[in-house]
């Protein structure tokens, strides 16, 4: 079910409103300088009051609906639009949407799961924060982006120590990972660069062109998050060339054991191949001098040991033992 919330405020005043009604909201961003109105899991009526009452674009309100749409910066007349991605990590890896609209008076927030992102954002307004009751919903706008970016970092880290731990089983402890769990962790990272890349694109739009959305002084803080954003993306593309390469010395380290095991099999046939000469013969069901004697049985004794040790020695001298 869909939940409307608004934070309304100015520089000496805080209104915060929850579950209300998108006219509601609507009655809150004429009355303050800045109105955050904030929209969870909306439905169809939600997208329709929103389109009647403040005039956002139905394409637009349709982007904000569907959960795939790529991160890019549209403007529709007086509206900015922009959608973002958000990391979460649950049972697997994945990323989630967020839908901005960024007007002269009020910033609209939309999407499906809660983000603790935003409600350090909230605190913050709350605790009435001077820089952003005294700037307008562009300020806001940044600030929501750059808790946004700046939530990846723990993700990175936490996708540092799996790498690490996968490489320290790998290397000093000599265990055998199972390719799988590679291949797992870089398909996670190809999703994750595939999903954030598009927002590079889009924070280069926002911080680079002149946009009446963001004041000159807002775009210095934007380029900020964007230089936040490059890091993601160099970090991640850091990650997946180490994936890789770990991928390479587990099938290096594979070839090396069945080599390994190929040699001692090797080692075995070659010691023993004489023996099986000598007896064959013996075995033979033919008469040759000294047969059914013991003579000959020991003679047979003396010249398997013989071949044996001198392949051994042979094999020793090339250090092939």
């Amino acid at each position: 079910m869909a939940r409307v919330d608004v934070l309304a405020y100015s520089p000496t005043e805080v209104l915060e409103e929850s579950d209300v009604t998108v006219g509601r909201a609507r009655e809150l961003t004429e009355k303050f300088p800045v109105a955050w109105v904030n929209i969870l899991d909306p439905d169809p009526r939600t997208l329709e009051e929103l389109e009647t009452l403040f005039g956002l674009h139905p394409l637009a309100l349709e982007d904000s609906a569907r959960p795939d749409t790529p991160p890019k910066v549209e403007t529709y007349g007086d509206v900015l639009f922009a959608v973002t991605r958000t990391i979460l990590w649950g049972e697997e890896i994945e990323t989630d949407q967020l839908s901005m609209f960024l007007a002269k008076k009020y910033l609209i927030t939309i999407h499906d799961k809660i983000f603790p992102q935003l409600e350090d954002v909230r605190v913050k307004i709350r605790k009435h924060a001077p820089r952003l009751l005294k700037n307008g919903p562009d300020y806001l706008c940044y600030t929501i982006l750059d808790v946004l970016v700046d939530s990846y970092f723990p993700h990175l880290d936490r996708l540092e120590g799996i790498i690490q731990d996968i490489e320290r089983e790998m290397i000093e402890a000599q265990a055998d990972v199972k390719i799988e769990k590679i291949h797992a962790i870089r398909t996670d990272l190809l999703l994750l660069r595939n999903a954030l890349r598009p927002q590079r694109d889009a924070f280069t739009t926002i911080t680079r062109l002149e946009l009446p959305y963001f004041k000159k002084e807002t775009r210095n803080y934007l380029r900020d998050a964007y230089d936040h954003m490059i890091r993601t993306l160099d970090t991640l593309d850091t990650y997946r060339e180490i994936v890789t390469s770990l991928m390479e010395v587990q099938t290096t380290m594979v070839s090396n054991q069945i080599n390994q095991v190929i040699k001692v099999l090797t080692i075995i046939f070659t010691v023993t191949l004489p023996l099986a000469i000598i007896t064959s013969a013996y075995g033979m069901n033919v008469g040759f001098p000294g047969i059914n004697s013991e003579a000959a049985f020991y003679s047979a004794i003396v010249l398997m040991a013989g071949t044996t040790g001198a392949i051994i020695w042979y094999m020793r001298t090339r250090a092939w033992l």
